[in-house]
């Protein structure tokens, strides 16, 4: 079977990456279950708060992860930044021996919502710089599965553990796994391009620019917007009723370890199945407006039956979707740019453009429940729709320019 997959050089770079993959969706799914009791005893009426003191503490990164690729070589960006997070990982362990005061809550579920995509989105920038755009479409899938299998561990690993042990513990394996991660990623072989060992160069801020100028960002803006907006009104339903149906911190926890869990099984078989296939047939015009499509029928179905099950369900589909469809296909987008543009304006758009429509969705919810109104209905729906019709052009835009 890998003789008919994989050409000669691939399986060790595949194979790599995979490992790598699944230490840090398993390092960042152990402690996602965690943050989302945080969020249940913060409050499910005021998570706009925490929501907009996520997107300010990007817009501070930001600039200090642009000096990061500036200064640096591409290869030592990773490691570096992903060693920096490992001790802060250490000092919240230290922080929570006694136990998270409701600020320290807070303070967590800010800083985890900030990295974990910080530390995704460098990962497949590597990963820009170790796979062309042709071995993306054949390769990006099993790669995407190896992450999705560490994804499946960690929420398992949480709902066993988090009815007996307290979260501290869990913080101190999640760092042990992402220190794993790094060494997956320094085994990487090399391209063999020269530019991979200079610096990415330019402006710090330089990746703003790119993301308003160039057609193509400006579109992988607007489908990170529209993803994000369904996302949070999902969101914030399901910790609200979470909240109402259970009690006790540690079910809580189970809930939506299970519910990750669910998540990432589906996904893994998308990836192994069906990520490969569908863009080898149909391209990435058929690939990335297929989830949003399915989402703008699925939140139909949610504005007339909103049970907790009915949430769970819809909140699969839609992110196993983004997981095997939705976020493999911009990356094969992505390796057909420039670095500057892989690294500084894609780490924008996956963190401040991403918390961005979070922090704005979750107050639009805020705003439309005011006014009596169903944000399914006037925020969800609506930008389900704007997602598929973007994805369509940014996917119709690729696959003409990859068979010129």
């Amino acid at each position: 079977m890998a003789a008919g997959l994989f050409r000669p050089g691939e399986l060790m770079r595949a194979g790599c990456a995979g490992a790598a993959f699944f230490l840090i969706l398993c390092s960042y799914y152990i402690l996602r279950p965690v943050r989302d009791d945080m969020a249940v005893r913060f409050g499910a009426d005021r998570l706009q708060w925490l929501f907009s003191a996520t997107f300010l503490f990007t817009l501070l990164v930001v600039p200090l992860f642009g000096t990061v690729v500036r200064t640096l070589p591409r290869q030592r960006v990773l490691p570096l930044v992903y060693g920096f997070i490992v001790i802060k990982l250490l000092a919240f362990q230290a922080a929570f021996a006694s136990g998270p005061s409701p600020l320290g809550a807070a303070i967590f579920f800010v800083w985890l919502s900030v990295f974990n995509l910080f530390v995704v989105s460098l990962f497949w920038s590597r990963m820009g710089d170790s796979f062309s755009t042709e071995e993306s479409h054949r390769l990006y899938g099993y790669i995407a599965a190896g992450g999705t299998c560490g994804a499946l561990a960690g929420p398992a690993l949480t709902a066993v553990l988090a009815r007996h042990l307290p979260a501290a513990h869990l913080l101190g394996l999640s760092a042990l796994l992402l220190c794993l991660a790094i060494a997956c990623v320094l085994a990487l072989p090399r391209s063999g391009a020269p530019q991979e060992g200079r610096p990415v160069g330019g402006s710090v801020l330089a990746g703003i620019a790119l993301a308003a100028k160039r057609p193509d960002l400006r579109r992988m803006a607007i489908l990170v917007l529209c993803y994000t907006t369904v996302s949070t009104v999902l969101y914030v339903e399901m910790v609200r009723q979470a909240g109402l149906r259970y009690a006790d911190s540690g079910e809580r926890t189970s809930f939506f370890a299970a519910v990750d869990l669910a998540v990432n099984a589906a996904a893994l078989s998308l990836q192994l199945l069906g990520t490969r296939r569908l863009v080898g047939r149909f391209g990435l015009r058929v690939t990335l407006p297929l989830v949003p499509v399915l989402m703008a029928a699925a939140l139909g179905m949610l504005a007339a039956w909103r049970g907790l099950a009915a949430l769970a369900a819809v909140q699969v589909l839609h992110r196993a979707g983004e997981y095997a469809l939705g976020k493999p296909g911009r990356e094969m987008v992505y390796t057909a740019l420039d670095a500057e543009s892989r690294y500084k304006a894609k780490n924008f758009i996956d963190t401040a453009v991403y918390r961005a429509g979070d922090a704005g969705s979750a107050w639009a919810i805020a705003a439309l429940r005011g006014l009596g109104l169903d944000a399914f209905l006037f925020a969800a729906l609506p930008a389900a729709l704007l997602w598929a019709a973007t994805g369509f052009r940014l996917g119709e835009r690729h696959d003409r320019n990859q068979s010129t």
